[in-house]
């Protein structure tokens, strides 16, 4: 140990300097050190600021242009049938004549069971009616007849009667 008044140095623990007799602990030095508390309104406001930076601020100011789940008009509808499933399946292209969607097929359509040319018809020919058309066509390419059709609910698979 080390004697702050007379500079005196000894070997082991005394409570009084050997040499000089002046105390060299302090009662305050004996007591365990105080572990420093977390602040918890730190952490909190810094939580509380982050969400408003990153999530409600945002939300004001980076609004995007509303877009509902499905198509509601006629444009969003023909865009999403551009990139539709269909064309991996042989949809070559469309085109609107009128109030009634004409849909074009190349010969695949020939070779789909009748089970899924009935759930093409069914599901394009009635979302086309959701948006306001009025009839569906579905025709193979190079060919003048319809291949299908979707009118107020109906659906006819071949050519359309004479």
């Amino acid at each position: 140990m080390y004697c702050k008044k007379c500079g005196h140095r000894f070997e082991g623990t005394a409570e009084n300097c050997p040499k000089c007799g002046v105390k060299l602990t302090s009662d305050a030095e004996r007591a365990p050190a105080v572990k420093a508390k977390l602040r918890w309104g730190i952490p909190v406001t810094a939580a509380l600021i982050a969400v408003i930076v990153f999530v409600v601020l945002p939300r004001i100011f980076l609004r995007p242009e509303f877009e509902p789940i499905g198509p509601t008009n006629k444009a969003r509808f023909l865009r999403a049938l551009d990139r539709s499933e269909y064309k991996r399946v042989g949809q070559v292209g469309f085109r609107v004549e009128g109030q009634t969607l004409v849909v074009i097929w190349d010969l695949r359509w020939n070779t789909l069971p009748d089970s899924k040319q009935q759930d093409v018809v069914r599901i394009v020919g009635r979302a086309w009616e959701v948006v306001g058309g009025e009839d569906t066509r579905l025709r193979i390419e190079g060919e003048d007849n319809s291949a299908a059709s979707y009118s107020k609910g109906e659906i006819h698979i071949g050519p359309p009667a004479p």
